[in-house]
């Protein structure tokens, strides 16, 4: 796999269990969390059309 590909990877896991722990912690609804929210749909969306 490309090296890109690897660190888009780490980088949605990585947004995904910061987004977690703060919604564990602050609530769905903090502007935080929405926030890393919005850029793990970018991330995602970006993988999906590398492999679509």
């Amino acid at each position: 796999m490309d090296w890109r590909v690897l660190a888009l990877r780490k980088s949605i896991d990585e947004y995904r269990q910061d987004m977690f722990d703060l919604a564990v912690k602050k609530g769905i609804t903090n502007p935080e969390v929405i926030k890393i929210s919005q850029k793990l749909d970018s991330e995602i969306l970006l993988w999906q059309k590398l492999f679509i």
